[in-house]
């Protein structure tokens, strides 16, 4: 028996990844630096806002904490990394194969609130954490008028 990848509804998939990249741009822009086509998988990633900052929840199961690069550049997060799947040949029994390997990159356009030295990162269980505390916020104050006469 021959080993095929499974690719069930392909040309949906796409269209579904074309449109997840069109909602991921409008609400959380990307850098122009970024190509998804370069990547050979693109992890699922979760953010939300709390008081005290923003955390970002992405999925890389099988991806080392030593195998992913979180950077920060003109408020633009990037996270990047790779999951290697040991090669295996084409007659070792498979008769699917659906987990993606390879490289990955995801980038978020950081508000400006949000404090870039003291970004921390975690990964528990496949899951990685980011946290991103925010700057305190600048507090009006009185500016006192002096006169020179």
């Amino acid at each position: 028996m021959n080993n095929v990848a499974y690719r069930s509804l392909a040309p949906i998939g796409g269209l579904h990844r074309n449109l997840s990249r069109i909602f991921d741009d409008r609400f959380f822009p990307v850098s122009e630096a970024t190509s998804y086509d370069a990547t050979d998988w693109v992890p699922r990633v979760d953010i939300r806002e709390e008081e005290g900052g923003f955390i970002v929840v992405a999925d890389v199961p099988g991806v080392e904490a030593k195998d992913i690069d979180i950077t920060l550049d003109k408020n633009v997060l990037t996270i990047r990394g790779s999951r290697n799947v040991e090669s295996t040949l084409e007659d070792e029994g498979f008769k699917r194969k659906e987990r993606f390997s390879g490289n990955f990159v995801r980038q978020f356009s950081l508000p400006e609130t949000a404090d870039g030295d003291n970004i921390t990162a975690r990964t528990t269980n496949g899951v990685l954490t980011v946290s991103i505390p925010k700057t305190a916020a600048s507090q009006p104050r009185s500016i006192q008028v002096i006169s020179d006469a």
